[in-house]
C-alpha cells in the first residue's frame, strides 16, 4: 500500500497508467503460464553436440599451433598477444591498460586483412562459447519433476521495454552459424505436438515508416515485395530490375543502420568502403528519405527538451546523457533517442499480441501454449491436429496488434523442433 501511494502519482504524472493497465498488467498471467510450462530439449542431441564440439576445438587448437608455428594457451590474452603481435608481427590495432587488445573486434579486423591465425582464433572462441554457455549448461537446467527447462521472463529488465530472459537466458540462442542452428534443433515440443514459430517481418523498419511518415518509405512497404530491393532502386535511381545483389546488400545495411544511428565509420567498416564513400551513401539515403532524417532529428530534439522519448504506446525512455558535456556520452544518447521509440514500440506490439493470443487460445478451447518470446518472435507448442488453426490465429492477432500506415507482416512456420519451425 505504501508503494502504491508513492508510485501511483508518479505514474499519473508520467502518463504511464494506460501502459501499465493495458499492456504490462495483462501480460503478467501470460508470462506466469509461459514460465510454468517451460520447454523441452533433446538430451541425446546435446550430448552428441558436446562430443563433436570437444573434438572440433582440439582440431582447431592443433591447426592454430601448426599455422602459428607454436602452441599457446588460447584462453590467455597475454599469451595470445605475444603470439599475434610479437611472434607473428601483426599490427597492433588497439591497446588496453595491460597491453595490446585481443578482443573480438581486433581479431575481426586482423582476419579481414587476410591473417589466418586471428580468423581461426575467432572460430575457436565461437565454438568454445557454444559449448560452455549452451551445450554443457542447458541440459543441467532441466527440471527433474517436469523434464523441461523453465526460464524467467523479466518485464523490467530492459530500458526499451523489451522482455528479457534469465536463468537460463533462452533469448540469445545463436542462429547465424551451422553449429548455432544445431542448438535450436535441440529444443523440441512434447509428445504429439509440433512447434509453431511466428516472427514479425522487419518490424522496426515498418515502425520507422509509420513514425517518420516518409512517403517513399511508406510506399515501398505498401507496394509489397522486397523492401531492401525497393530502397536500393530509390537510392541508386534505377529500376527494380536493375538492382544488383551488391546494391541490395548495401541498401539493407543502411536500412538497418539508420535504426541504430550508424555513422560513416561503422558503415564503411560493414560495407568495406572508404569513410568518404560511406558519408556520400548516407547523404544519398537521407536525400531520398528526407522524412526519416527529419524523424531522427526530431527524437534528439525531444530528448533534449523533455529528457525522454516515447513509444507509440507512451512508454518513456529517459536519456539524461543527452546534454552531457562528454561528446561520446552525448553521441550514444542521441543514438539511443533515435532507436528507443522503434525498439520500444516493437516490444509493446508483441506484448499486446501475446496477451491477445493467450486469451484467444483459452476462449477457443485450444490446447496450444505460448512457450517463448524472443524479441520479435513467438514459439508455441501445438498438438498435431491444431497446427493450421493456431497458425492462422497467431498470424491474425500479431498482424492486428496495431493499425499502422504500413502493413504488419508475420511469417509463420511449424516443425518438429525450433530450427525446422523457424525455417
Amino acid at each position: 500500500l505504501a508503494l502504491h501511494e508513492f508510485f501511483a502519482p508518479a505514474l499519473r504524472d508520467m502518463g504511464l497508467e494506460r501502459l501499465l493497465q493495458t499492456i504490462e498488467m495483462p501480460l503478467l498471467p501470460v508470462l506466469v503460464d509461459m514460465e510454468w510450462d517451460g520447454i523441452a530439449v533433446d538430451r541425446a542431441l546435446f550430448a552428441r553436440l558436446a562430443v563433436e564440439l570437444t573434438r572440433d576445438l582440439m582440431h582447431l587448437e592443433g591447426k592454430i599451433a601448426q599455422v602459428a608455428g607454436t602452441s599457446v594457451n588460447l584462453n590467455s590474452p597475454k599469451q595470445l598477444a605475444a603470439l599475434l603481435f610479437e611472434k607473428l608481427q601483426l599490427p597492433v590495432l588497439k591497446r588496453t591498460k595491460t597491453g595490446p587488445s585481443t578482443d573480438a573486434e581486433v581479431l575481426d579486423q586482423l582476419a579481414e586483412l587476410g591473417h589466418e591465425v586471428p580468423r581461426l582464433i575467432l572460430e575457436y572462441r565461437e565454438l568454445q562459447k557454444l559449448k560452455s554457455t549452451y551445450v554443457e549448461v542447458l541440459p543441467t537446467r532441466i527440471n527433474s519433476m517436469t523434464g523441461r527447462i523453465h526460464t524467467s521472463f523479466n518485464q523490467t529488465g530492459a530500458a526499451t521495454g523489451r522482455l528479457s530472459s534469465s536463468e537460463p537466458n533462452l533469448q540469445n540462442i545463436p542462429v547465424r552459424t551451422p553449429r548455432g542452428e544445431e542448438i535450436r534443433k535441440g529444443f523440441v515440443p512434447g509428445p504429439g505436438c509440433r512447434f509453431v514459430v511466428a516472427d514479425y517481418s522487419q518490424i522496426e523498419l515498418r515502425l520507422m515508416a509509420h513514425l517518420s511518415e516518409d512517403p517513399a518509405f511508406i510506399e515501398a512497404f505498401r507496394s509489397g515485395g522486397d523492401i531492401h530491393r525497393q530502397t536500393a532502386a530509390l537510392i541508386f535511381g534505377v529500376s527494380l530490375a536493375q538492382v544488383t545483389a551488391e546494391m541490395r546488400a548495401r541498401a539493407k545495411t543502411i536500412n538497418f543502420g539508420t535504426i541504430y544511428g550508424q555513422g560513416p565509420f561503422a558503415l564503411s567498416r560493414q560495407l568495406g568502403i572508404s569513410q568518404e564513400e560511406a558519408k556520400a551513401f548516407i547523404a544519398q539515403y537521407f536525400e531520398r528519405f528526407a522524412g526519416v532524417r527529419a524523424y531522427l532529428d526530431l527524437q534528439v530534439k525531444l530528448a533534449r527538451e523533455h529528457g525522454y522519448v516515447e513509444t507509440l504506446f507512451g512508454r518513456r525512455r529517459y536519456i539524461p546523457e543527452i546534454n552531457d558535456k562528454n561528446f561520446n556520452l552525448r553521441a550514444f544518447a542521441e543514438r539511443t533517442a533515435q532507436n528507443s521509440p522503434l525498439q520500444g514500440s516493437a516490444a509493446d506490439l508483441i506484448k499486446i499480441a501475446m496477451v491477445r493470443i493467450h486469451d484467444a487460445l483459452q476462449t477457443g478451447g485450444l490446447g496450444a501454449r505460448l512457450l517463448l518470446q524472443v524479441h520479435d518472435e513467438l514459439v508455441l507448442e501445438v498438438s498435431e491436429g491444431e497446427v493450421d488453426s493456431v497458425m492462422a490465429l497467431v498470424k491474425r492477432h500479431m498482424e492486428g496488434a496495431a493499425q499502422l500506415k504500413v502493413p504488419l507482416v508475420v511469417d509463420v512456420g511449424s516443425g518438429p523442433n525450433w530450427l525446422e519451425a523457424k525455417r
